[in-house]
């Protein structure tokens, strides 16, 4: 017989994980307690760091007071702070912090020495204990260590900005000093060829008879120099000469407005800044206040004395102007005259008479270039090695902490918090993935192919005392409704209870569904088939002497073996004595059986048979295939779903019919589930009206029920 595959499209909504947590409540209570617990303890038995930081500013090199101003400096480098980061924890740093701190011996008083003294060792401790962090768009670097002593991070702190600045001035200074020393060696060879260029020149001058203007040397060169300062001296008259009397002949507005795009002079830039703003508080002024008024006066006086400022600033501008116009034109004429006069005696010089003389010439001024290039450089270099350089700064200095830093308590709590209850959520879900056990009604229908005809809940009791309460009473009528619209065509009233496993609720069912199909006036008959471990007659409160045993081995007949029982219209077959229910096993597939099943069917209105777990033994599906309908009872998150499927293929191949399911043992007020049944035991238990307790029952006679069936369907 064909089974319904489960279907794979389970689509989960957000009450389905509420439901797992709500459900294992107390795992997740569990693990969020220890959680809590055991951060609190390791939090409290660590030991106290402190932190301590330095902040310090690190550029690139040069000196504080700028000597030569054409000197060029480094860009912008972006790897530049980055590599000061990791130079700050290297060797050539933290090797003399921990000699100078003496930090071996620090830490071994305090009982927290090195597995050995080794000065590696101790570089990776403090390597660890040492944090640099850099501020963005700055040149700011922040320099944390930790430590168990506040006053030892603090010295840690402030000794490596020290180490660090003065490892930065000695290394460049190493390098510049190796710089001068070459330079050194190549100025004492280039002197010596600046000397035997000079000398030839010399000489060859005295022998050709080279002319001298003053006590220069004409040359092309002094030639060229000179026309070329002439022709400077002259651009620079026409240019000032234009740019005074273009100044002159603006008005005292405009000349505020163009001083300062022509001259940039901070004093200028200044008064018009001051003025405009006088200007916009008089503005201000006059829409709260009258002319008269001192803050009015106050203000014209203040922006009167700033224009009286200005203008005897540009006043002294322009007579600057006119000053430095007629120096260049004395300049002009200077230059004019020595032009013409070297012009003349280069007429001399351009005859071929001259021409080793010009080449010694330039050879000794090329050469002389060359020296003085490398001595001013050299100069320049001796100078700078000896301004004042700060590459590093020190912004902020460690102080010792008051408070420490780790471990923070509060921090700790909050994560442990978060921890713990995603860490219990976990395991609810990590053990809700493993449960393959049957949690809802729709792993029934999804996973069996079977309806659910009943839910019982985990606080319903036996009903054959009669103390139950109807909310009780309501679950097992519904079971019994559901069974009889089940039926189907057949309309059959025998019906084996069956399970997958032992304990699953079967034996508790009959009971309480015969009591249930007696209420409502049906003539009710209990089979205890289950040889080997029988309940029925404990639950029912009769003697098991003689039961189906006894009937098939032949030793009774069907009349004797049936005992009436405590409850009005239940009557009950035990499972008989211990002595022959062993023997009597192989006799339930035997003709007996079947001839009492079809017996019992017309004889009573229900017959209910009790059997042992399916997949146990087979007694079972033997007696499930002489009923033909049976119903399989599964406990609800016990035993892994796979066992109630193969408990119903084992049933279906042996020929029974498995009308549905019964969930029992459900937290009904626990598991959102199944919300509707806890709907109606809600409502019996908040508005059933009190009444006195039930009586007990009369047991009926002990005969036999007459053959005629009653129609339930009538009685519902």
């Amino acid at each position: 017989m064909e089974t319904n595959q489960p279907s794979q499209d389970v689509r989960l909504h957000f009450l389905d994980y509420w439901r797992v947590v709500k459900l294992r409540w107390p795992i997740v209570l569990t693990i969020f307690l220890l959680t809590m617990i055991t951060v609190a303890t390791v939090t409290y038995l660590q030991p106290r760091t402190y932190m301590a930081s330095v902040r310090i500013k690190v550029e690139q090199e040069r000196p504080t007071v700028p000597v030569f101003e054409q000197t060029s400096y480094p860009s912008y480098d972006p790897y530049f702070l980055q590599t000061q980061n990791e130079i700050l924890q290297s060797q050539k740093i933290l090797y003399p912090v921990i000699e100078r701190l003496n930090l071996i011996q620090r830490w071994a008083e305090r009982k927290e020495g090195l597995p050995v003294a080794s000065m590696d060792l101790a570089f990776q401790r403090l390597k660890r204990q040492i944090s640099i962090r850099r501020y963005r768009d700055t040149s700011l670097i922040e320099i944390a260590v930790y430590d168990t002593d506040p006053q030892l991070a603090a010295l840690i702190a402030n000794e490596t900005a020290e180490s660090f600045e003065r490892e930065r001035l000695e290394e460049k200074r190493r390098q510049t000093m190796r710089g001068l020393e070459k330079l050194r060696e190549e100025m004492a060879q280039q002197q010596e060829r600046m000397h035997q260029a000079q000398a030839k020149m010399e000489q060859l001058r005295k022998e050709l008879n080279v002319p001298v203007i003053g006590e220069t040397t004409l040359t092309l060169q002094t030639l060229q120099q000179l026309e070329n300062q002439l022709t400077a001296a002259r651009t620079e008259v026409v240019t000032r000469e234009t740019q005074l009397n273009e100044l002159k002949r603006l008005t005292p507005d405009q000349l505020r407005n163009a001083i300062s795009t022509i001259i940039n002079d901070p004093n200028v830039q200044s008064l018009l800044q001051n003025l405009t703003e006088a200007d916009l508080q008089l503005e201000k002024l006059k829409q709260d206040y009258g002319a008269d008024h001192p803050n009015m006066r106050t203000a014209r006086a203040t922006r009167d004395k700033l224009q009286q400022q200005l203008d005897a600033r540009l006043e002294g501008i322009l007579k600057g102007l006119e000053v430095s116009y007629q120096m260049a034109v004395v300049r002009l004429n200077e230059l004019q005259k020595q032009f013409d006069d070297v012009k003349n005696a280069s007429l001399v010089m351009e005859s071929e008479k001259f021409l080793p003389f010009r080449n010694a010439q330039r050879e000794a001024e090329l050469e002389t270039k060359l020296y003085e290039a490398i001595k001013a450089r050299l100069q320049q270099v001796s100078i700078e090695l000896e301004v004042p350089r700060s590459p590093v700064e020190v912004v902020d200095r460690a102080e010792a902490p008051l408070s420490y830093v780790s471990p923070n308590m509060w921090l700790n709590l909050v994560l442990g918090t978060v921890v713990g209850l995603v860490l219990g959520v976990a395991v609810c879900f990590f053990i809700e993935f493993l449960d393959t056990s049957v949690k809802v009604m729709d792993d029934v229908e999804r996973y069996l192919g079977l309806p659910v005809i009943g839910v019982v809940s985990h606080e319903s009791g036996p009903l054959v005392s009669g103390k139950a309460d109807l909310g009780e009473i309501e679950a097992y009528r519904m079971l019994r409704t559901n069974i009889e619209f089940s039926k189907g065509a057949e309309q059959t009233n025998s019906f084996a209870i069956l399970s997958a496993a032992a304990g699953e609720g079967k034996s508790f069912t009959t009971a309480n569904l015969a009591c249930v199909f007696a209420q409502n006036g049906a003539r009710v008959l209990v089979v205890d088939s289950d040889l080997r471990r029988p309940t029925m007659h404990q639950m029912f409160g009769v003697s098991h002497e003689v039961g189906l045993a006894d009937y098939l081995t032949g030793t009774k007949s069907t009349e004797e073996i049936i005992q009436p029982s405590s409850v009005a219209n239940v009557w009950i077959i035990t499972s008989g004595s211990k002595d022959i229910t062993r023997s009597a096993l192989p006799m339930l597939t035997s003709q007996r059986m079947r001839d009492l099943v079809e017996d019992l069917k017309h004889r009573y209105d229900v017959v209910l048979y009790d059997t042992p777990p399916v997949l146990v033994v087979s007694d079972a599906v033997i007696v499930a295939r002489e009923v033909g309908a049976a119903i399989l009872v599964i406990q609800h998150r016990r035993y892994p779903r796979n066992m109630a499927r193969r408990a119903r293929q084992v049933v279906e191949n042996a020929g029974a019919r498995v009308i549905g399911v019964v969930v029992n043992n459900i937290n009904i007020r626990q598991d959102d589930t199944y919300y509707y049944y806890h709907g109606y035991y809600d409502y019996y238990h908040r508005h059933a009206p009190e009444t006195a307790p039930a009586k007990p029952v009369a047991p009926a006679a002990a005969a036999p029920a007459p053959a005629e069936t009653i129609q339930l369907k009538d009685k519902y």
